[in-house]
């Protein structure tokens, strides 16, 4: 058996997903493996297009400003995560509703041995109400999926 060479790690760029970072990182080092880091976006998840009036220039330029701040957000996130090995880490803003199927869909066209992604530990009608995305892309995916689980406090 042998180890990943190509890493794709999803993030949400929320405290929850450090730990499949750090996971990714770890990996990505110990395997000497290229990384993507990717984060989905869907600027306009409640609303019907048929909803916005008119040309959709305010939607396009909102649209890029959010991509730009993912960018910033990722390349800092990869900086702080992987260190001396950014230069190997391609970022990766999506724009897609669904970001399970993204992920799944990009780790396939990219090549991707593993993906890395962050589970909230969320159950019951939360899960329901909120979705899985460590669950949709686990069902989708190609290539094997290692979820973390999200570091919580526990009250006790």
């Amino acid at each position: 058996m042998h180890g990943p060479k190509k890493i794709l790690v999803g993030t949400d760029l929320s405290e929850s997903s450090k730990a499949a970072l750090e996971t990714a990182a770890f990996y990505a080092k110990t395997f000497d493996a290229d990384v993507i880091l990717a984060s989905v976006f869907d600027p306009t998840p409640f609303v019907a297009p048929s909803v916005i009036p008119g040309p959709t220039d305010l939607l396009e330029s909102a649209t890029k400003e959010i991509e730009r701040s993912i960018r910033e957000a990722l390349t800092q996130t990869a900086q702080d995560t992987f260190g001396d090995r950014v230069s190997r880490v391609k970022i990766v803003p999506l724009r897609h509703p669904a970001p399970g199927d993204a992920l799944a869909d990009l780790a396939h066209d990219e090549g991707v041995d593993l993906i890395v992604v962050a589970s909230h530990g969320r159950t019951g009608l939360k899960r329901v109400l909120l979705g899985s995305v460590a669950e949709r892309v686990t069902r989708m995916a190609k290539c094997p999926v290692l979820v973390v689980r999200a570091q919580t406090e526990h009250k006790g």
